[in-house]
């Protein structure tokens, strides 16, 4: 998706003149543009340790938490990209802080990064001005996903899910799958296509941890629908839906930034997992809330992922809920899908769990949610 920009960030050379030691090549001729300090991955972990982000320590050194919050969110990174040292070749951590230099930098004029995403759909546009709307014109919307085989293609999955398609039925067209979905289905529907065209799709190695993010995002969607539709704004429970699924977008494209520039420096590179888990917590909520921006997003929805990037802790949940309950749901039900995919690989400890109840949640919603959470993966375990 990025690798023209990416290219002339990193000034390849041109494609019929091949060199396999191209980064080696460019600190030669480059080095006092291009040097990287040898101190670039503590000056990164300074200014996460500022930002109060999870990942606090370099690869040299032991973990060191500042909190519970912190230590359950390296936990989830931990989970996406494995535990820290998981790449050892010195090559390639030299390579890792290289790019990720570059991509800071490149973060720090999100517009060119903009410029270079997906125009989005009408369909999606159109989803989004009446995700409020009881005057739903299906009609209308129906013609506007043809248009878009990928997003109708994920229409038509979901209406075959076993959450909608109780009856078994194969549902082969988006007629029959407005009739199964109902006006939030198929919503949620156009929006999960659209959302995962964004997610890499490269190499096998690449794409596990792609398809980590997507289901991320999805989880965090439907927790933020199913806690918004148990409290007093459950009218809300469609646009909460869609902020929890759009909220992880920075690291969807942060993601493949970093596949995008080691492609380009060389294709048998990989990267280092502290620092793609540093530069991802540093910088994905603010792209989250551009991205969105940039897409014209309503205001609604914009409030709310702006105050997502503002609360770095669950301390402040309280004075949230009492601002904009909404947001509130969100940021805790993406806490609550970080714990739910960590929970596919691990057995999580019970005071753990109460632990998170009474340092990380503030709603009953969220509370009572987690209780059925637990109780679901213990009868499936």
């Amino acid at each position: 998706m990025f690798k023209k920009l990416i290219s002339k960030i990193f000034k390849k050379k041109a494609a019929n003149s091949t060199n396999l030691y191209y980064f080696e090549d460019l600190k030669k001729s480059e080095a006092p543009k291009e040097k990287v300090s040898p101190d670039i991955q503590h000056n990164i972990q300074h200014n996460i340790q500022q930002s109060n982000s999870a990942d606090n320590h370099t690869n040299n050194q032991p973990l060191r938490y500042f909190s519970f919050e912190e230590e359950y969110h390296q936990a989830f990174y931990d989970y996406l990209f494995g535990m820290p040292n998981s790449f050892t070749s010195s090559h390639n951590d030299e390579l890792s802080e290289f790019i990720s230099d570059k991509v800071e930098s490149l973060l720090q004029n999100p517009k060119l990064i903009l410029d270079a995403l997906p125009i989005l759909p009408m369909s999606l546009t159109k989803i989004i001005e009446q995700l409020n709307n009881d005057d739903f014109d299906a009609d209308e919307l129906i013609s506007l996903i043809q248009q878009e085989p990928a997003i109708a293609a994920k229409v038509l999955e979901l209406a075959n899910s076993t959450y909608y398609n109780r009856n078994g039925k194969e549902v082969i067209d988006l007629k029959s799958a407005f009739m199964v979905l109902g006006a939030q289905g198929l919503s949620e529907g156009v929006i999960n296509g659209f959302v995962n065209k964004l997610v890499p799709q490269s190499s096998i190695y690449f794409r596990q941890y792609g398809q980590k993010i997507w289901q991320h995002s999805l989880s965090t969607g439907v927790n933020a629908k199913t806690l918004v539709s148990k409290s007093n704004i459950k009218n809300d429970a469609a646009q909460a839906y869609f902020i929890g699924l759009i909220s992880n977008l920075g690291d969807v494209i942060i993601y493949q930034l970093m596949i995008d520039a080691f492609d380009v420096v060389h294709p048998d590179c990989q990267p280092n997992s502290t620092l793609f888990k540093s530069v991802m917590a540093k910088n994905s909520k603010k792209l989250t809330y551009f991205i969105a921006k940039h897409w014209n997003f309503p205001s609604s929805i914009l409030e709310v992922l702006a105050l997502q990037t503002k609360v770095k802790r669950a301390a402040l949940l309280p004075a949230l809920h009492q601002k904009l309950p909404i947001a509130c749901y969100v940021y805790e039900a993406k806490l609550i899908s970080e714990l739910q995919l960590r929970m596919t690989k691990e057995t999580l400890a019970d005071d753990y769990i109460d632990e998170i109840k009474t340092s990380l949640l503030f709603t009953d919603e969220a509370t009572d949610y987690l209780n059925l959470v637990i109780s679901k993966n213990k009868i499936e375990s």
